[in-house]
Order: C-alpha cells, then structure tokens, then sequence
C-alpha cells in the first residue's frame, strides 16, 4: 500500500548551521494512526510543519517529505498549495491563534469549502454554501451551527473553537490528518470529547492520522503506532502499546515513567 506521507532522512536546520530535526524517517499509509511523542523541543510539530512545507524562512529542510506521491522538499508553493487541505489538513494546539479573531467562524469555514467545490466542479452559491457550512459544523457535534457560524472566535468556548478547527481542517477532504497537540490547551473534560471525535471521524473517513503530542496517555487512546523524538532524532518506535509498556531507550521508559507518576498523583488527589 502506498504511503500518504513517506519522510526519509529529513534534516532540518537553522541557517547557522544548527540541527533541530535529525535523520527523522517514518510513513503514514492510508487509515493509519501515527503518534509522534516527545517533550516540547523535540522537533515533532517542526516535522509536522515540513510534511506539508510550512517551514519558517530560517529553517532549511534537507531529504525527502512524500505527501501523497509528491515532494515537498523544495517544492515550489503553488505545488504545495494544491496539496495542502486535499492531500493533508492541520489541525494546531491552539485555535484562537489559528483562527482570524476578525472573521466570522462560518466565513473562515466557507473560504476552504468554497475552493473544494469549486475545484470539484460545482458551484453551491450562497445559500448552498451556508447549507454546506452548517453541514460542516454539524458534522463536529456543535450545537446550534447556524448560531456558531455568526459568532467570532472569541464568542464560543475553546473546544467549540477546536471543533471549528476540526471544521475547516476536514472541509478539503483530506486523505491525511495532522494533529499537533489538539488537546493541549483544553481541560480533561473538553479533551476526551475531542479525542472521541477525531477517532469517530478518522474511522468514518477512512484518514491516514498523525498525532503529535507530548501526553503518552493521549497518544494511546487514539494512535496504533508510535515514534518517540528526543531533541530531534528518533529513538524509539513500534506499536503503541509495545512501546508504552516495554519501551526499550532510556528516554521512553523516562517519560513513560513520568507519566505513571502523574497518574499516580492525580488519583491520589480524587
């Protein structure tokens, strides 16, 4: 089966010279789920970034990113435009800085879904697109979508904001979902209705899904395999529940070990 995303030796550096991603090599086939795992610094949302080619100007990216079949290492950006949202869609850590704060949140919805049917050959108009963005809404479990749809983003809560994100990401059809830490920001409550959600729609679509996130709990709730980063290079990888109960480096067991110890805690304070 080919691979959605195949990265192959990617090298990722500062224009000094520096290295922040090292000999990272790993793929995505379609309706699989990746966790990418590792403490902030690591170099997982930086990996993210150049799977889909939006790297900062000062990071230069050496190797090979297939998305889809096609390089995006050196890809010119009308190349990479066309890939992004049909072949990948991200999903960030924090919406209200990914959203507009000065758009409508149906406006923000409308613009991908326009571009999708327009590429598709349709033409919905605007009563159609408002249909569409409803539809879109609905389709993340947020109450009242008409309601939602006229609101700012900073009107509605932070996991109504997610969903919208959720929304937007989803409205291009991707065959390819990016996670980066989607549940970081949001409480225990909140987060586990997110985390249902995206494996409900990842099943029903049939996505390939890569989850970055630094919460080892998180990540096996969702993910069937998993690579562990430390300071940009990888040093573990295997089924999720391989790595997380036998995990082989020194760092895993580290961070296994912490979040044991966390557990721990918690329900000690319950």
């Amino acid at each position: 089966m080919t691979a959605l995303l195949s990265i192959n030796s990617l090298h990722l550096r500062l224009a000094d010279g520096k290295e922040l991603v090292s000999n990272v090599s790993f793929s995505v086939a379609p309706g699989e789920r990746v966790g990418l795992i590792g403490e902030s610094g690591s170099g997982k949302s930086l990996t993210a970034m150049a799977a889909v080619g939006l790297l900062p100007d000062n990071i230069t990216a050496s190797g090979s990113v297939l998305l889809d079949g096609q390089e995006v290492v050196g890809a010119p950006e009308r190349s990479l435009n066309r890939l992004r949202g049909s072949a990948a869609a991200v999903v960030f850590q924090e919406p209200l800085t990914a959203l507009d704060p000065l758009m409508r949140v149906g406006a923000q919805i409308a613009s991908p879904l326009r571009r999708r049917l327009l590429r598709e050959g349709g033409n919905p108009g605007k009563a159609g697109l408002r249909r569409e963005v409803a539809a879109a809404l609905a389709e993340v479990a947020l109450p009242e979508p008409e309601r939602i749809a006229r609101a700012y983003p900073h009107e509605i809560s932070g996991g109504q904001r997610q969903r919208v994100a959720i929304a937007m990401a989803l409205s291009c059809r991707p065959k390819l979902l990016i996670a980066d830490e989607p549940t970081t920001a949001l409480d225990v409550t909140t987060q586990a209705e997110i985390l249902k959600l995206l494996d409900q729609l990842v099943r029903e679509r049939g996505m390939g899904l890569l989850f970055i996130s630094h919460d080892l709990p998180v990540v096996a709730t969702i993910a069937e395999r998993a690579i562990v980063l430390r300071a940009g290079r990888p040093v573990e990888e295997g089924p999720v529940g391989k790595v997380l109960s036998n995990p082989q480096d020194q760092y895993t067991k580290q961070l296994v070990s912490a979040a044991r110890t966390f557990d721990e805690a918690l329900e000690g304070r319950s």
